[in-house]
């Protein structure tokens, strides 16, 4: 349209509901608002939509040109990415710099620092997709870190710590993939109220982080490749979950509650850990509780005493958090939990406030579980020293 004919055609309505699939190919429809580009800037009214749209086609004192039609290319790009046409949806962290950096450009609302055609955008696409196909082709001879989360029974946190995981491991530097493999529909309930779309891996971008729900065992999809970290969420689908760690390489976290009246499911739960590790010789075992700091002390502080099934599972308490997309102090809280699960991971010095939330492996629990001698519990007594 912009260089078939003397005069360049601007179409001034590109918008995903503007492009359909035929037979595997993008046709661009919906030509009501095209005009050669004289033509378009002596219309008396301009039209787009919103998210979309210019903006000089808000502005009739500006000139259109071929740049108008670049800005909303980019807007489709941001759509097709993020699932939205909401100009603060930020950045997804399952993009790309060099990607991002094409759409900001496509974007710029000084059309004098956007692309001056579609050729360029297209030279841009293509540089960037060679690139891709050879960092894609090294990664997958790095094996993504499997993370697999259970809980001790429903209501425990286990997607909530999912969520919160990976939101902070993606803020810092990690690309982490959360996958549901159970059938709270947690990721579609958000999406729907977000309203995203996934992409074609049928993944969503939320708050910069990658989600992708459970879509069953009839829904075949393409793999995402690239990611560091997956965090695989069973939920109580405990027998699932065994059968991923008998298959794969992996650390397991699970969640559970430490109140008076759930001792038989934390010592069932403690028990299926350790079946489900049975001929293991790599990786690590997490058990992070809710509940009260006064009442998981007492309860599993007996427990540590009497029970050995514990041994070389690593004990946390959580703080409470409303948010697993916004956090504050429980920064800490991920940074000594990544620490545990990797053997020391990014995060290799421990601060005091650390403490406060991996009290039951440093103050008074070694690492295999078993009480230290002479450990005192109380907050005043904190040191710093190294990740156990």
């Amino acid at each position: 349209m912009h260089s078939a004919c003397e005069i360049p055609i601007l179409h001034l309505d590109l918008q995903p509901n503007n492009l359909i699939i035929c037979n595997g190919t993008v046709k661009l429809i919906d030509f009501d608002h095209a005009a050669g580009c004289r033509w378009a800037n002596i219309a008396p009214k301009r039209f787009g939509t919103v998210g979309c749209a210019a903006p000089e086609q808000y502005d009739s004192d500006r000139m259109l040109d071929q740049r108008t039609d670049i800005y909303a290319i980019g807007a489709v790009l941001r759509f097709m990415t993020a699932g939205t046409l909401r100009e603060d949806a930020g950045q997804s962290a399952a993009l790309s710099e060099a990607f991002e950096r094409i759409i900001r450009k496509c974007m710029d609302s000084d059309m004098e620092k956007r692309y001056a055609s579609a050729g360029e955008v297209e030279d841009a696409l293509q540089a960037l997709c060679t690139r891709k196909l050879t960092e894609e082709k090294e990664q997958k001879a790095i094996p993504s870190h499997i993370l697999i989360l259970t809980g001790m029974k429903a209501g425990t946190g286990t997607t909530h710590l999912a969520l919160g995981l990976v939101y902070f491991l993606n803020r810092n530097g990690y690309r982490a993939l959360y996958e549901e493999h159970n059938v709270s529909r947690a990721v579609a309930a958000m999406a729907q109220r977000a309203g995203m779309r996934p992409d074609r891996f049928g993944i969503y971008t939320m708050n910069g982080c990658c989600l992708k729900p459970w879509y069953g065992p009839a829904v075949k999809l393409d793999e995402g490749t690239g990611f560091d970290i997956i965090v695989k969420d069973y939920g109580t689908d405990w027998q699932q979950a065994e059968l991923e760690l008998k298959a794969a390489k992996a650390d397991l976290i699970g969640t559970g509650s430490a109140s008076v009246w759930d001792g038989r499911y934390i010592r069932r739960y403690i028990s299926w850990m350790n079946q489900a590790w049975t001929g293991r010789c790599s990786g690590n075992r997490v058990l992070i509780f809710r509940g009260t700091r006064a009442v998981c002390q007492k309860e599993l502080k007996a427990m540590a005493k009497s029970d050995k099934a514990l041994k070389g599972i690593k004990l946390f308490v959580s703080p409470e958090y409303e948010n697993p997309f916004s956090q504050k102090s429980e920064d800490a809280f991920f940074q000594s939990l990544w620490s545990a699960v990797t053997g020391g991971g990014r995060w290799k010095k421990k601060r005091g406030l650390l403490r406060r939330w991996d009290f039951l492996r440093e103050s008074f629990l070694k690492t295999d579980g078993s009480l230290q001698k002479g450990a005192g519990l109380s907050e005043s007594q904190e040191q710093d020293g190294e990740q156990g």
